[in-house]
């Protein structure tokens, strides 16, 4: 695609913390997953991480309710913004 700048936003305070560098990541799982985090973002000039509250998030909250049913995208359906 050829994109050289994402914004990218997640309802985790503690996973925005970890990638902007504010917290450290402890959990050898998280560990894994930011080393992933940070070979990707040198594939753009810019990425931003912004936190977004969840309950400022209602799309973020509704999918987050799906996965923990077991009723998301991967099962056959999806979510569309009304």
């Amino acid at each position: 695609m050829g994109a050289r700048s994402l914004l990218a936003k997640s309802d985790s305070l503690l996973v925005t913390g970890q990638v902007t560098g504010e917290y450290q990541a402890r959990d050898p799982q998280m560990v894994a997953y930011l080393g992933y985090v940070q070979i990707l973002k040198g594939s753009f000039a810019v990425l931003e991480l912004v936190h977004v509250p969840r309950e400022q998030n209602a799309r973020a909250n509704l999918l987050a309710k799906l996965a923990s049913l077991g009723k998301g995208a991967g099962r056959g359906r999806s979510y569309r913004k009304p």
